[in-house]
C-alpha cells in the first residue's frame, strides 16, 4: 500500500510540472482577434489580427484607438501560412480569443473543402468563432480600421450579430456551419461583407449547394431569408401609399413558425409569420389624420412586401437547389416516412418545392414623430 501511495504521489508531481511547462506568459503570446484567409489557386495568404500589447503609452492612452496589429503569412495550406506568420511575430499565436474568420471570395467560391477541413481538424479552430465571406479579399476586411475601433474584429462580429436580428445580415458560427455541412440534406449559408478603409458593411448572404456557391442574396432577398429562418427579430420597411406617400414602418417584433410536408409528390414549406409594427414616418399628413382604415391599409402593404421578399429568397434557394432553409430537416421532424422516401434524391425533390405563406401584421405603436409634411 505504501509503494502504491508513493507511485500516485510521483505521478501527481509529474503532472503538475507538465502543466507548468505548458504555460505561457501573456507577453510571450500573440493573441488573435481575427483571421482572414485568401487563396489564389496556388498559395494561401492569411492575415491575422492580434492585440498589440506593446502599444506606446500607458493607462487610458494605451487603451484608446486601435490596439491591434495585422500580420500576413503565406504557405501551401492554411497551417503553413499560420506558421509563417508566427515566425514574423516571433511569438506563439494564441487562438483562444479569436472572434472571427473571414474567407476571401476566391477561397469561398472554389475551395470550400479546404475551409471545412481546416475548421474541422485544426486545433486552432473554435466552435463559437463567427464566419463570413469578403466580397473580394479577406485581407481587406482585416485591414479595415472600423472607424478606429479598439478591436476592429470585435466591431465586425457585432455588425453581423445586429445584422441578423435586424434583417440585413447573418450570424453563423463554426459549429453551426459544420452542422449544416454534414447534415444529409441541409446546405450552408454564410454572411458576406464588404470593406472600405475605415468601415465594413454587410453585403448579403452567400447560399451554397453542397460545396458550390450558387448565389449571394441581395438585401431584399436577405430580408426574406432571415424572416423565413426566424432569425430576424426587428426591422424596417419603406412602403408607398397613394394617400400617404412614402411610409416608414418599424417591425418591433417578428415570429416565424415553419413546417414542411409532402403533398401530391411535392415538398411544401409552410411558413406562418406574425409581425408587430410601429408607424415611424409618413410623407403626407399628420398623425391625427391617420385613421384605423389607413392603418389597416398599411398593414396589408407591409404583408405584401414581406411576402414579396420571402418568395424572392425562397425562389433563389430552390433555383440553386440550396437547402439552407433546412426544408429537408423540417420534413424529417414532421413526416419521417416522407423524408425517407425523398432524402436519397433530395436535390431533385427540392427543385420542385413550393412555399405556402400565412402573414399577419398588426400595428402596436405609433411613433409620436411620425408626422409628415
Amino acid at each position: 500500500m505504501k509503494i502504491f501511495k508513493i507511485l500516485i504521489s510521483v505521478c501527481l508531481i509529474v503532472l503538475l510540472f507538465t502543466g507548468c511547462t505548458e504555460r505561457n506568459d501573456l507577453s510571450e503570446l500573440s493573441i488573435v482577434e481575427g483571421l482572414g484567409i485568401d487563396y489564389d489557386g496556388e498559395e494561401v495568404t492569411i492575415t491575422v489580427q492580434t492585440l498589440n500589447l506593446a502599444k506606446d503609452g500607458s493607462g487610458a492612452e494605451a487603451l484608446s484607438g486601435n490596439v491591434t496589429m495585422n500580420t500576413n503569412g503565406k504557405g501551401s495550406n492554411i497551417s503553413e501560412a499560420i506558421e509563417n506568420a508566427t515566425e514574423k511575430l516571433s511569438k506563439k499565436i494564441f487562438f483562444g480569443q479569436n472572434r472571427i474568420i473571414v474567407f476571401g471570395m476566391g477561397m469561398a467560391e472554389n475551395y470550400l473543402h479546404k475551409n471545412i477541413d481546416y475548421l474541422l481538424r485544426s486545433s486552432d479552430s473554435r466552435s463559437d468563432v463567427q464566419i463570413c465571406i469578403a466580397v473580394s479579399d479577406a485581407a481587406k476586411v482585416m485591414e479595415s480600421t472600423e472607424n478606429d475601433a479598439l478591436v476592429p474584429a470585435e466591431s465586425i462580429t457585432s455588425l453581423l450579430d445586429i445584422g441578423e436580428k435586424s434583417g440585413f445580415g447573418a450570424d453563423i458560427t463554426t459549429n453551426e456551419l459544420l452542422n449544416l455541412y454534414f447534415d444529409k440534406t441541409s446546405d450552408i449559408y454564410v454572411p458576406v461583407v464588404s470593406a472600405e478603409e475605415k468601415s465594413v458593411s454587410v453585403a448579403g448572404i452567400a447560399i451554397y449547394n453542397r460545396e458550390k456557391l450558387v448565389k449571394v442574396l441581395d438585401k431584399d432577398e436577405t430580408f426574406g431569408f432571415l424572416m423565413l429562418s426566424n432569425k430576424m427579430k426587428v426591422g424596417f420597411l419603406n412602403i408607398r401609399s397613394d394617400d400617404l406617400g412614402e411610409i416608414g414602418v418599424d417591425i418591433i417584433r417578428s415570429r416565424t413558425k415553419t413546417y414542411a410536408s409532402a403533398e401530391n409528390g411535392k415538398v411544401v414549406l409552410h411558413a406562418k409569420i406574425k409581425a408587430d409594427l410601429m408607424l415611424d414616418a409618413v410623407e403626407h399628413g399628420y398623425i391625427n389624420t391617420i385613421t384605423a382604415e389607413h392603418l389597416e391599409g398599411i398593414e396589408q402593404l407591409v404583408e405584401e412586401k414581406i411576402k414579396e421578399y420571402c418568395i424572392s429568397a425562397f425562389d433563389e434557394c430552390i433555383k440553386g437547389q440550396s437547402d439552407c432553409l433546412r426544408i429537408g430537416e423540417n420534413l424529417a421532424m414532421r413526416h419521417p416516412k416522407d423524408y425517407d422516401k425523398l432524402s436519397d434524391d433530395w436535390k431533385s425533390s427540392l427543385s420542385d418545392a413550393e412555399l405556402d405563406l400565412d402573414i399577419k401584421c398588426k400595428f402596436k405603436k405609433i411613433n409620436e414623430n411620425s408626422k409628415g409634411d
